[in-house]
């Protein structure tokens, strides 16, 4: 029998939506949503069907026998797994304290379900893959604006002139955003592409400053200097709305175009064409920021100096600029239930110090990669159980003999993965998870201009004795006596109370597998933004309070690779 099924696709972080077609519970096709993507999706998303018949994925639960890394392992019941986690656990929770348990995943808008599952236990310690991501990213903005990395949509399709550091966004998996880049440049726009090697998207520029390794910030200080230089900002925007700007004046002094092109190999002639085309096209710009620039010592303060340019463009909240992504209030409805938010928050401070000794992060995710010497040191206390979910460290940091010595001091390695990875295979259980393809999840929202509900449905039945990530940590709740606050039986039900105060129904996903809160793209008054910046000062800060506080410079000298 055949069926078409509406779904989002597990393949990246980006989760694009899709329509899956079936053929006697096999999948034949992966195109994308077509209500949103026109059909349009990335060769990776294409190749989930592979994903899907990986005959050398784990296919039932797996208990280490022999030592860790030997690749040994007992195959086991459901049963069998979860009850030898859940007591592991509990002599950990009864020995040092919920405290000593950490829990880690990909994030994301199924972080809910992981966070309540620990907080639930009465640890503090939800932490993810993002510290070796676009954590740099994330705090420039928040020491800047007061919200994060994702506190910002970008409309590029309006947008007059892109700006990229890096990001090879033509190459990359975000398929709508690729459209919009080039509906962008078919309708007149302007890109500009800054990398140390000529890239898919660096054809397609308008201009492409090949800089050198290492030098991304120079460029950027540069930039700022002409800007101001040339008075090719927005006075109006800046008086209104930040602080400190003076000492932005100041310390930019030394770095006028003529120094930025000597230290990064390009022509100074053309740094000053780029920065009159920016005021001509100005506040339709965009400094897109990514999840990172170049790797390097200064990257946190490159990346901060991306978003001042944005704030020098005067480009928040119009059309073709940074905008507030509105989520399900914005449109007079009621957001989706959270699990984690209705648990009580626990009282011990964070292992990886994150909102008590390292104040001026963003303690939400923590830092997981500090979480190594809390390992080592038992300092503030003792880190005893980690369980990952798919997350693996090994891959996304440095060192990996070091990380497990840290590693080997725990009492419980826990992967919840659809496949091995190299933590998994150090772990003491893994706990399989269905492919993105066999498996419900949780309903998402996904806000934007035009906020919506988005849900992933099962277009066929496991392939082997796997489970979804609902059930798992469902199985385990029940084990460690957290149960109630997981009130359901099934993803089906947990959608249905997910969606109670909402008004809408999980039949209303059945015609574009998304529900769309509101008809009309919804934009703030840009002249009534109080409130919006969420800093200390109510202001965008150029000198970041948080950062002074931590004995930071919120505006660091520029050191030459």
């Amino acid at each position: 029998m055949k069926k078409s099924v509406w779904s989002m696709c597990g393949m990246c972080t980006v989760r694009c939506p899709i329509r899956v077609e079936t053929e006697n519970d096999e999948v034949t096709w992966i195109e994308g949503n077509s209500h949103l993507l026109g059909g349009a999706l990335c060769a990776k998303g294409s190749a989930g069907i592979a994903l899907l018949n990986d005959p050398e994925r784990p296919q039932q639960p797996l208990i280490r026998k022999g030592g860790r890394g030997a690749g040994r392992w007992d195959k086991v019941s459901w049963d069998t797994a979860l009850d030898y986690v859940a007591e592991k656990l509990n002599k950990i929770v009864d020995r040092y304290g919920p405290e000593s348990v950490m829990m880690s995943c990909r994030g994301g808008p199924f972080a809910d379900i992981v966070k309540a599952f620990i907080h639930g236990l009465g640890s503090p310690n939800f932490t993810n893959h993002d510290s070796a991501c676009g954590r740099n990213a994330h705090h420039a903005s928040l020491s800047l604006y007061g919200v994060g990395r994702t506190g910002f949509a970008y409309d590029i399709k309006k947008t007059r002139h892109l700006v990229l550091f890096g990001r090879n966004i033509l190459a990359s998996l975000r398929v709508a955003e690729v459209n919009q880049v080039l509906d962008m440049l078919d309708s007149g726009g302007r890109l500009t592409y800054v990398d140390v090697r000529q890239t898919m998207t660096g054809i397609k520029a308008n201009r492409f400053f090949q800089v050198r390794p290492g030098t991304d910030y120079a460029l950027a200080l540069g930039m700022i200097n002409e800007v101001i230089r040339e008075k090719a900002y927005d006075q109006e925007f800046i008086d209104r709305y930040v602080s400190d700007f003076d000492a932005l004046v100041t310390f930019v002094e030394p770095y006028d175009v003529d120094w930025a092109a000597r230290e990064c190999g390009i022509k100074a002639e053309r740094l000053r064409e780029f920065v009159r085309e920016l005021a001509l096209d100005r506040p339709q710009v965009v400094f897109h920021p990514g999840w990172m620039t170049s790797r390097y010592r200064d990257s946190f303060y490159s990346s901060r100096a991306l978003h001042i340019l944005n704030v020098l463009m005067g480009n928040v909240e119009v059309e073709g600029g940074q905008i507030f992504p509105k989520g399900p209030a914005d449109c007079g409805v009621k957001g989706l239930r959270s699990l984690d938010g209705q648990i009580p928050k626990p009282t011990a401070r964070r292992g990886d110090g994150v909102g008590w000794k390292y104040s001026h992060f963003d303690k939400g995710p923590g830092l997981f990669h500090l979480f190594y010497d809390t390992m080592v040191t038992g300092d503030p206390y003792p880190i005893k159980g980690l369980i990952c979910v798919r997350h693996d460290p090994f891959s996304c940091f440095p060192d990996p003999a070091a990380q497990k010595e840290a590693l080997d001091r725990l009492d419980l390695l826990v992967a919840i993965d659809t496949h091995y990875s190299e933590f998994g295979w150090y772990c003491d259980v893994i706990l399989p998870e269905s492919t993105y393809l066999e498996r419900d999840s949780m309903i998402a929202t996904q806000k934007g201009t035009k906020p919506r509900f988005i849900c992933r449905n099962p277009a066929v039945a496991p392939r082997y004795d796997t489970r979804s990530l609902s059930e798992i940590i469902k199985g385990l709740a029940d084990r460690v006596g957290i149960g109630h606050y997981f009130p359901y039986n099934s993803t089906a039900e947990l959608q249905a109370w997910q969606l109670e105060p909402t008004g809408v129904k999980i039949e209303d996903f059945a015609e574009k597998g998304f529900v769309e809160l509101c008809k009309k793209p919804i934009m703030y008054d840009r002249q009534n933004l109080d409130g919006r910046f969420k800093t200390p000062s109510g202001k965008i800060e150029i000198i970041s309070q948080k950062l002074t506080e931590a004995g930071l410079p919120s505006l660091k000298p520029y050191e030459s690779p």
